[in-house]
């Protein structure tokens, strides 16, 4: 299946029904290899942000520690 979508102004792109029921989440990753956009769907992250939410004392902002956790999820999605 293949669809051509536009790019808004600010990156956002809708990704079209048959593609999100094949993915089949509302959470998603995107890499490239070799000039290749992949995406792939992943399972819920709450348990992951909520390893960061524990640590408030953090010297991190709220911020990078929220971006640290996305980070984190989505390495442990992928490589699964």
């Amino acid at each position: 299946m293949s669809v051509a979508v536009k790019i808004t102004e600010k990156g956002q792109i809708t990704i079209p029904r048959e593609i999100r029921n094949v993915l089949n989440s509302d959470l998603i990753s995107f890499s490239v290899v070799d000039g290749v956009v992949i995406l792939r769907p992943l399972s819920d992250v709450g348990g992951s942000l909520h390893a960061y939410a524990r640590n408030a004392a953090s010297t991190k902002s709220f911020r990078e520690q929220k971006d640290a956790a996305w980070e984190e999820a989505i390495r442990e999605k992928i490589n699964r």
